[in-house]
C-alpha cells in the first residue's frame, strides 16, 4: 500500500515540475525573441521526446521479445541491423534523415525506430540474461521457450532497463539537435527547437542555461515517473 502511495506520488511531482516548466515557459514567451525561442523549443522537446519514445516503445517491445525467443533468423538480423545502425555516427544519420525526410513527423519516427533498435536489443539481452539464469527450470538456450510464456514470464522482468534508457529520450534529442547545430548540419527550415540555444556559435546565455537546465529536469521528471515500474521489474527479476 505505501509503496503503490509512493509510486503515485513520484508521478504526481514529475507531471507537476513538467507543468510547472510549461507554465514558465508560456509566461516567458512575450519577454524576448530568445526567451519565445526556448518556449517553442520546449513544446518540441516535449511532443517530439514523447513521439520518439512511443515509437521506440512500439517497435522495442515486439522485436526484443520476438529476437529472444527465436527464431534465430530473427535475432541475427536484429543483431545485425543494430551493429549498422552502431558502426555510423548518430549525428551523420540523424542529418541524412532530416535532409531527406519532408516532414518533422517522419524525421521523428525515424528517430523513434533507431532508438527502437536500440531498446529492442537491450530487451532482447535482459530476456535472455533471464532464461539463461532460471534456477527453477535450469538454463535455457536460444530459442527454447515458446513465445507466450516468454511474454508472460520474462516481460514483466525484463522491461526495466529499458524503461530506464528511454528515460533519456528527450537529453538524446536535444543533444542531437544542439550537435547538428553545432556542426552546421541543421537545416534551415527546421522547427524552433533548443539546438541553436545550446550548440550555437554565440548563444543567448539566459534561454541556454533554461534550456540546459530544462533538459535535466525533464530527464529527472521522466525517470522518477518510470523508476517505480522499473525497480519493480529489476526486483522481480
Amino acid at each position: 500500500m505505501n509503496e503503490s502511495l509512493s509510486a503515485k506520488r513520484r508521478a504526481s511531482i514529475a507531471l507537476g515540475a513538467a507543468a510547472l516548466l510549461v507554465l514558465s515557459a508560456a509566461l516567458l514567451a512575450s519577454r524576448s525573441p530568445a526567451l519565445g525561442m526556448y518556449a517553442r523549443g520546449l513544446e518540441f522537446a516535449i511532443l517530439g521526446g514523447s513521439f520518439i519514445m512511443a515509437v521506440a516503445f512500439a517497435v522495442a517491445i515486439p522485436c526484443g521479445i520476438v529476437a529472444a525467443s527465436g527464431p534465430r533468423a530473427f535475432d541475427s538480423a536484429l543483431r545485425f541491423l543494430c551493429n549498422c545502425v552502431s558502426s555510423l555516427p548518430t549525428v551523420f544519420i540523424a542529418a541524412v534523415l532530416w535532409a531527406w525526410s519532408t516532414r518533422t513527423l517522419v524525421y521523428l519516427s525515424a528517430l523513434g525506430l533507431l532508438h527502437g533498435l536500440e531498446l529492442a536489443w537491450l530487451l532482447r539481452c535482459e530476456a535472455v540474461r533471464l532464461e539463461a539464469s532460471d534456477h527453477d527450470f535450469g538454463p535455457r538456450a536460444l530459442g527454447s521457450t515458446p513465445l507466450v510464456a516468454l511474454v508472460r514470464q520474462r516481460l514483466p522482468a525484463s522491461i526495466g532497463p529499458v524503461l530506464v534508457s528511454a528515460s533519456f529520450s528527450i537529453a538524446w534529442l536535444t543533444a542531437l539537435d544542439a550537435a547538428l547545430t553545432q556542426a552546421g548540419l541543421r537545416p534551415p527550415a527546421a522547427p524552433p527547437t533548443w539546438g541553436p540555444l545550446l550548440g550555437a556559435p554565440n548563444p543567448n546565455p539566459l534561454a541556454s542555461i533554461l534550456a540546459a537546465g530544462s533538459v535535466a529536469l525533464l530527464t529527472a521528471a521522466l525517470h522518477t515517473l518510470f523508476r517505480p515500474p522499473a525497480r519493480s521489474a529489476i526486483d522481480n527479476s
